[in-house]
């Protein structure tokens, strides 16, 4: 398996991996167009903003992504953590948010957050594995799927 900053020509297997990973979730849909379009420039996307977006690929196909941006002057924000369900239970979701907590202390961030849809069970267990602390705020984003998120919190200091 190979760990890669993305590339803009990997959006169409990076959203083919997430719609994959969204079949596992009932009344579960992406929308890439209205809700998703970064997808499509996906690394732009992210250069753009400071931050960055990593593939696994396994035998040249995308396994799994996920990236990060910097929010409030001492926070990152991470971002579309996907796994493909043939390869989950292997430590690749937990690398990459290892990750993203390594760049947070290297840059002296005072906290990590993200979003996560109430039906990803496996990774809110993962992310309190991880010390992560679900939060009373919740956001429902309107879209296709009715998507409700529960927001979950790592303080660094």
């Amino acid at each position: 398996m190979n760990l890669r900053l993305a590339r803009n020509k990997d959006s169409d297997q990076i959203i083919k991996l997430i719609r994959k990973c969204f079949k596992d979730y009932k009344n579960c849909f992406l929308d890439v167009e209205n809700d998703s379009p970064e997808l499509k420039y996906i690394y732009s996307y992210f250069h753009k903003q400071r931050g960055r977006f990593w593939v696994v690929e396994d035998k040249n196909k995308i396994i799994g992504c996920m990236g990060y941006l910097p929010s409030k002057k001492n926070e990152i924000e991470i971002h579309k953590l996907y796994i493909d369900q043939k390869f989950r239970r292997k430590g690749l979701a937990k690398h990459l948010v290892k990750k993203v907590e390594n760049i947070a202390v290297r840059e002296n961030k005072s906290k990590i957050f993200l979003w996560t849809d109430t039906r990803f069970k496996e990774a809110h267990k993962m992310y309190l594995k991880m010390d992560y602390e679900k939060s009373k705020k919740t956001r429902r984003l309107y879209d296709i799927s009715s998507t409700v998120e529960y927001n979950f919190v790592k303080n660094l200091r």
